[in-house]
């Protein structure tokens, strides 16, 4: 009977480690999926859903795919982003014809020092080509700049802020020219489980707009969650932005469902 109940006990205790394991390694990734300059191979899936737009009869919907590689250089990671998309805008208000297909593509790198510590940065340029398939959908421009990433990461806390300007140097000669900001401020806390509650607005400022029209900030936040589906790890967000600073011809909202798939960590 001593045996039994000691395998029993035996048995409680791999499987309470095995499920501590699980959980620590849940949350792990989970935290580098709030990292820039994480060591990883993901897919971030983003659908956007922008409500309250000036002129058009319904909401715009965008789906975005940004896939992020990390590879190794001697002392530094680079890391890999890109973003491409579609896009539907509806008609205008009194119009019957509404614009669906592909938006720009954007490709930047970081590369940031290899450290164990709580701080890093990385600095990399950014290249965004001119893919749209409609004048609504994208600048007809290719436009480089660089950008510059600071992130510091606790056990639970994440701070990070990626900042990315570029110009126009090329592209349909009939088109505005190019000279924008793009500003992405992160705070995220990692509640457990693979449980993450976070704040991520993209800021952005066209600096060729006029007086009161240049800057888009919106306020908000989410939740995520970390799951697996099979041995895959996999991310489930949604998150919800008001703009508080919009021009014109801005929508007042957004709705954002973010579904990552991590193959490497």
């Amino acid at each position: 009977m001593k045996t039994i109940r000691n395998y029993v006990l035996v048995a409680l205790a791999m499987l309470s480690a095995g499920q501590l394991y699980a959980q620590s390694e849940q949350d792990e990734i989970a935290q580098k999926l709030q990292n820039p300059l994480a060591s990883i191979i993901a897919l971030p899936v983003q659908y956007n859903i922008g409500t309250g737009t000036p002129g058009l009869d319904g909401n715009t919907f965008t789906a975005s795919f940004q896939p992020i590689v990390a590879t190794d250089f001697n002392k530094f990671s680079i890391v890999h982003r890109g973003v491409f998309g579609t896009s539907y805008v509806p008609a205008a208000v009194g119009e019957s014809v509404s614009t669906t297909g592909f938006t720009d593509l954007n490709y930047s790198f970081f590369m940031a020092p290899k450290t164990k510590g709580k701080l890093n940065w990385g600095v990399g340029p950014s290249i965004d080509l001119p893919t749209a398939t409609d004048p609504l959908l994208g600048s007809g421009k290719w436009s480089a700049g660089a950008g510059i990433v600071m992130v510091y990461q606790n056990k639970n806390w994440t701070f990070d802020m990626v900042l990315r300007q570029t110009h126009s140097f090329a592209g349909d000669k009939d088109r505005a020219d190019v000279n924008r900001f793009v500003g992405q401020t992160l705070v995220a806390y990692g509640l457990g489980k693979g449980w993450v509650v976070n704040t991520f607005p993209t800021i952005t400022a066209n600096w060729n707009a006029e007086k009161g029209q240049k800057w888009t900030v919106p306020v908000g936040g989410g939740v995520s969650k970390l799951v697996f589906m099979g041995k895959i790890p996999v991310s489930l967000g949604v998150q919800y932005y008001n703009n508080v600073i919009r021009p014109d011809y801005a929508g007042k909202s957004e709705l954002r469902f973010v579904t990552t798939f991590v193959f490497a960590k």
